[in-house]
């Protein structure tokens, strides 16, 4: 097989055009604008710089985007107590917690909080057991294994059999 260049940039362009289109499709049938909440827990550079750019596609997209930021020292009560009322919100379609979280904060206590409909990053424990489990699908699988399949398809990368590498 010879090595072939994939353009990420112009597929994440197509897929971002194809999003927003149903997203104003949604809207048009629905009257609802999805709406994403992001939890933010401290002051990690990283984090606040990936939680920005999230906010910034929902925006593009259409979508509503509500940032939540808790400081570093916030307890896993009120870590929890935000992710349950988010959940029960709803003007709220998805939840984004970042991780990592503070070292006193349980994150699976956290992300098992985050009502599995609504839980974006695939990282709720039932969501994650069903993308484990063969013939099991999961509501939403993690954005970065599920990227790497975009891409595939894109390029007609046939999946089925192959040997992976990932490095």
């Amino acid at each position: 097989m010879t090595a072939q260049i994939i353009d990420g940039k112009a597929i994440a362009e197509k897929v971002r055009s194809q999003v927003a289109e149903e997203v104003k499709q949604f809207r048009d049938k629905t009257g609802v604008q999805p709406g994403l909440a992001t939890v933010l827990v401290g002051e990690n550079p990283a984090s606040a710089t990936y939680v920005r750019s999230k906010q910034k596609a929902c925006e593009e997209l259409g979508m509503r985007s509500v940032g939540h930021h808790l400081p570093a020292d916030a307890t896993q009560a009120q870590v929890e107590g935000l992710v349950r009322s988010l959940g029960a919100d709803q003007a709220v379609h998805g939840i984004l917690v970042q991780l990592p979280l503070p070292g006193q904060i349980n994150e699976e206590a956290v992300l098992g909080a985050v009502p599995i409909d609504k839980d974006v990053d695939g990282f709720h424990p039932v969501n994650i057991g069903r993308l484990a489990m063969k013939g099991r699908k999961p509501i939403f699988v993690p954005c970065t294994p599920a990227g790497c399949i975009v891409l595939l398809d894109e390029m007609g990368v046939p999946i089925k059999g192959a040997n992976a590498v990932v490095v």
